[in-house]
C-alpha cells in the first residue's frame, strides 16, 4: 500500500517505524521497504513509467547512513554522500527507511537517530491511482485465470484404467470444474471379432480387461494417442511402463499448453545415473508437472465401488488440489502428500516384496512367514527409498500408498499371485508364461522392478544391506530355490554373504 499523505508506508506507522530499535521493527522496516520497492520495479517494467513519460522516475535523496534505526559508520564513496541522488531505475538499495510518493513537494521524515531521508518524485504527470492501477494490474496477472472447465484424459485402458475412469469420469460429471466427457487411450485390437473401442463406446464395458463392470457413458474410447489428449488439460498416464517412452513422444505437443500429469504407473526405470523415476520421464519428455497416484488400491474392488484409500504425491499444491477434485470421491478417499519422490517409490518397490509373499504362499508357509516377510520388505523399501531419493518423508511409509498398499498387494493383486504359480510350477514354467496364463494380457510389474533395483544394488555394492530384494531377484532370474529367500533372511550375518 502506498500513501501520497500521511506518515505510513507499506501499512506501517510513523510510530512504529520510529520503534526500529528492537527486532520487530527492524523486521517491519525491512519488509517495508522490500515490498515497497519491489512494487515499484514491478510496475516500471510494466508500464514503462521509468523510461519517462508519462511518469517520470522518481529519484530519492539519502542523508546521513542509517539503517534499521540504528546510526552505522558513514562509508566513503558516492552512494554515502549526503547530496547523491539515486534514481530508482536499476539502483534500488536496501538501505531505505521508506519508500513514499508525494503529489507536493518533498517530505523529511526524522528516523530514531534523527537520520534524515528525503524522499521525493519529479515530474510525476499522473496520479498516485494510476499507479497503484499498474501494481493491481500486476497482482491479477500473477493469479490463475480461470479459462472454464479442465479436460481430462485417461492414456492406458487396461485393468487399472479401466477401474479408475470409473471413479474420473464420474467426477467429471459432478464438477463444474471439469469438463463432462473424458477420452481414454485405447490400443485397438479384437475381442470376439470386434474392436475393443467399439465395445466400449456402445456397451460401455472394457469386456477384455475389466468384464462385468460398466464404465460411465461419459468415457470414450479413442484408438488414436494424439486425438485422445487433445486439448486435455489434464493427463492420467496408466499403462505398462516399457511403452511409455513412444507414446509420450505420440502425446507431445497434443496437449493443452499448461497441461499437467498424473502416473498411477507402479514401477521404476534404471539407467547409468541410478533410479529413474517414472513420472520423471514423463516431466522431462512432455516438459510438464507431474504428480503420482498410489495406494492400496486393487483394481477389481475399486471398480466394485469397495472402500479403499490412495495417496496422491504431488510436488504443486494448486496441481494437486485440482487432481485432489478429480480423483476424490466418497468411496475412493485421496490423501495428499508433498512427496512425489517417496510416493512413487512405494508403489514401485512393493511389488517386489509381493513376489516374495506368493514365494511364501507357493511353498505353503503359514502366516507368520508371509508376515515376517513383509516386515522385513517394509524395512528393505524404506532404506532404498531414503538412500537414493534424501528428502523422502518417513510419514509417506504411513499413508495409504506406503504400508497399506505393501500389506494389500501381499495378500492380494498380479505379482502374489503370479509368484505363487510360479512356485508351484517348480521350473516347469517361466515368469513370461505364467503372464500370459493368468493375466490376459496385463503385465507383471513386480519381476521387472525386481531386476532394475538388483542393478543398481549391485552396481553400489549393497547386496549384503538387501538380503530380501537379492534373493527374490535370484529366484525369479537365476534359477535359485525357493526357500534360498528364507535361508537369506534368517542367516546369521557371517552367513548372509555366501548364500548372497
Amino acid at each position: 500500500r502506498i500513501r501520497s499523505r500521511g506518515a505510513t508506508c507499506c501499512g506501517l506507522s510513523e510510530s512504529k517505524r520510529r520503534a526500529g530499535a528492537g527486532s520487530k521493527g527492524v523486521m517491519h522496516r525491512y519488509y517495508g521497504v522490500m515490498l515497497c520497492l519491489c512494487s515499484m520495479l514491478a510496475a516500471s517494467e510494466v508500464s514503462g513509467f521509468a523510461a519517462g513519460p508519462p511518469l517520470a522516475v522518481p529519484s530519492i535523496r539519502l542523508r546521513g547512513d542509517s539503517f534499521f534505526g540504528a546510526k552505522a559508520a558513514q562509508p566513503k564513496g558516492p552512494w554515502h554522500t549526503s547530496s547523491t541522488r539515486m534514481p530508482l531505475e536499476g539502483r534500488t538499495r536496501s538501505r531505505l527507511l521508506c519508500l513514499k510518493m508525494e503529489d507536493e513537494k518533498p517530505k523529511t521524515y526524522t528516523g530514531q537517530n534523527e537520520d534524515l531521508v528525503d524522499i521525493r518524485a519529479e515530474e510525476v504527470t499522473s496520479t498516485r491511482e494510476r499507479m497503484l492501477n499498474t501494481i493491481s494490474g500486476i497482482v491479477k496477472g500473477l493469479q490463475p485465470e480461470d479459462k472454464g472447465p479442465k479436460k481430462v484424459a485417461i492414456v492406458g485402458s487396461g485393468n487399472w484404467a479401466c477401474a479408475i475412469a470409473c471413479i474420473v469420469g464420474n467426477n467429471c460429471k459432478r464438477h463444474k470444474q471439469l469438463e463432462d466427457n473424458v477420452n481414454m487411450w485405447v490400443f485397438e485390437e479384437e475381442v470376439d471379432g470386434r474392436k475393443l473401442t467399439e465395445i466400449i463406446n456402445t456397451e460401455h464395458e472394457n469386456t477384455k480387461y475389466l468384464p462385468g463392470i460398466k464404465l460411465p457413458e461419459n468415457i470414450i474410447a479413442v484408438p488414436d494417442v494424439g486425438e485422445a489428449v487433445k486439448d486435455a488439460d489434464v493427463l492420467i498416464f496408466c499403462l505398462p511402463h516399457q511403452f511409455l517412452d513412444k507414446v509420450c513422444g505420440q502425446v507431445k505437443g497434443k496437449h493443452a499448453d499448461e497441461c499437467i500429469a498424473v502416473s498411477l504407473i507402479k514401477a521404476v526405470e534404471f539407467d547409468d545415473t541410478g533410479v529413474v523415476l517414472i513420472s520423471d520421464m514423463i516431466r522431462k519428455q512432455l516438459n510438464m508437472d507431474v504428480s503420482v497416484l498410489m495406494g492400496a488400491n486393487l483394481a477389481g474392488e475399486v471398480a466394485k465401488g469397495s472402500f479403499c484409500e490412495t495417496t496422491i504425491g504431488y510436488r504443486v499444491k494448486r496441481n494437486g488440489e485440482l487432481l485432489k477434485l478429480v480423483f476424490n470421491d466418497p468411496l475412493f478417499r485421496v490423501g495428499m502428500a508433498q512427496d512425489v519422490d517417496g510416493v512413487e517409490v512405494c508403489g514401485a518397490l512393493k511389488n517386489v516384496v509381493a513376489l516374495g509373499a506368493g514365494f511364501c504362499d507357493g511353498m505353503g508357509l503359514g502366516q507368520n512367514s508371509k508376515g515376517a516377510i513383509i516386515r522385513i520388505g517394509l524395512g528393505e523399501m524404506v532404506a532404498f527409498a531414503q538412500t537414493h531419493f534424501p528428502g523422502v518423508r518417513d510419514s509417506t511409509f504411513f499413508e495409504s500408498c506406503g504400508i497399506a498398499d505393501l500389506v494389500v498387494t501381499c495378500y492380494g493383486g498380479r505379482n502374489r499371485q503370479c509368484a505363487e504359480a510360479f512356485v508351484k510350477a517348480d521350473g516347469a514354467k517361466t515368469f513370461e508364461d505364467i503372464e500370459k496364463e493368468l493375466l490376459n494380457g496385463q503385465k507383471l510389474q513386480g519381476t521387472l522392478t525386481a531386476l532394475e533395483v538388483f542393478r543398481i544394488l549391485e552396481r553400489d555394492g549393497q547386496l549384503e544391506e538387501y538380503p530380501l530384494f537379492t534373493a527374490i531377484y535370484r529366484i525369479a532370474f537365476e534359477g535359485a530355490p525357493p526357500e534360498s529367500m528364507i535361508a537369506a533372511v534368517s542367516c546369521i550375518e557371517n552367513e548372509c554373504s555366501a548364500l548372497l
